[in-house]
């Protein structure tokens, strides 16, 4: 016997799941706003969302309030909200030198974070070796078992992947170093992208505390312009699967057209702080702006560098329009980073002034909230809270 359609728990899942994503994107919210919005009858939404209460996803926050309200007879609406404690979420971001963990409440509050440095030239065993003791570390200072974790989600930067054995490619292959996390993580994980995990944080974790976006762009100001695409509040993946990589200039030749342009000017004359700095020492000027420092530099160069950052963004204002977002959020993962925001938001002020822009709330100091988001995503929200 052939049966059509989906399955009841299938049909209250995708319910859940609805639920889930309202709450996240308006905040507390009332039964029959519930109802009208999602597009059910509010007797359903009330059986769901009572078996969510009594398992412990939903609580009842009181009555809505609004100022200019006043005092009615009969029953108030009660705003129901997801219950920040029902689990908690784990992330390990693998970032430059540094690994960073941590636990989270199912809003992104942290409950507990670490950071330890991972020394150049470490090997596979070394780093999973690390891993795994931060992995011990928060399980035991939180007293979590394994099933009040949702799960834990992993961003692995590429520069370890050669160490780490993950095959490369649009989608990277990363089974061979699943089974290294599966042995000390008796949870469900995933890995995905930085880019990807700081999107889903903006959609999941905050975006409900500032005026909500369906579909945005979230673009990384790193040294490869990539980011990621969302969608009604989905990941959007192309064919290949790549989330969003944004083509750039020829990269040698303008970064090449740099430094000589700042050798040109670098002086005592012209860049009395930088070569005051760098004792004239045209080699450590590449490292302080190789660094990001550019509280450092004097005018001509930073004249310079905005220059080199809006050659090198020249095709951002291209992609926002391809996808029209509703809001662009730029990236800027660790300080070296935040000059490179700062310049490509002028720039699209510039051109695009239509398109809000914002920079994301992730810090580096809470970096493993990037994989904390993907598995509140993945193991939370996607599953209806089961």
């Amino acid at each position: 016997m052939i049966s059509n359609g989906i399955s009841k728990l299938d049909l209250k899942r995708r319910n859940r799941m609805q639920i889930l994503r309202l709450l996240r994107r308006n905040g507390p919210t009332s039964r029959i706003d519930i109802a009208r919005e999602i597009g059910i009858t509010k007797a359903a939404v009330t059986i769901i969302t009572n078996e969510m209460i009594q398992d412990g996803i939903l609580y009842e926050k009181g009555e809505q309030r609004t100022p200019e309200a006043r005092a009615t007879r009969g029953r108030k609406k009660i705003l129901l909200d997801i219950c920040a404690t029902y689990k908690m979420d784990m992330g390990m971001v693998l970032e430059g030198q540094t690994l960073y963990a941590g636990v989270a409440t199912l809003w992104g509050e942290v409950v507990e974070k670490q950071t330890v440095p991972v020394a150049i030239g470490a090997s596979r065993e070394e780093i999973v070796t690390q891993m795994e003791d931060l992995y011990r570390q928060l399980v035991y200072k939180n007293d979590l078992k394994p099933e009040q974790i949702t799960g834990l989600g992993l961003c692995i930067s590429p520069r370890f992947f050669d160490t780490l054995h993950i095959r490369r490619g649009d989608r990277p292959d990363y089974s061979d170093f699943a089974k290294y996390v599966q042995k000390f993580a008796p949870v469900p994980f995933l890995f995905g992208t930085l880019s990807e995990g700081a999107a889903l944080a903006e959609v999941d974790y905050w975006q409900h505390q500032t005026s909500p976006a369906d579909d945005m762009i979230l673009i990384r100001c790193a040294d490869a312009l990539e980011g990621a695409v969302v969608i009604g509040q989905e990941l959007y993946r192309g064919a290949s699967g790549r989330v969003l990589h944004i083509p750039e200039p020829d990269r040698s030749a303008v970064e090449k057209n740099l430094w000589e342009q700042a050798g040109r000017i670098f002086s005592a004359e012209q860049t009395p702080n930088l070569w005051r700095l760098t004792d004239g020492n045209v080699s450590r000027l590449r490292y302080i702006l190789r660094e990001g420092r550019t509280f450092e530099c004097d005018q001509p160069v930073l004249t310079l560098l905005e220059d080199f950052v809006r050659a090198r963004s020249a095709n951002i204002p291209l992609a926002v329009q391809l996808f029209d977002p509703g809001k662009i959020i730029l990236f800027a993962a660790h300080p070296g980073e935040k000059w490179v925001a700062e310049i490509i938001r002028r720039q699209l002020g510039e051109q695009l002034p239509e398109y809000p822009v914002d920079i994301c709330r992730l810090e580096e100091r809470c970096l493993f909230l990037a994989g904390a988001a993907l598995a509140t995503r993945e193991f939370f929200g996607n599953r209806g809270g089961y």
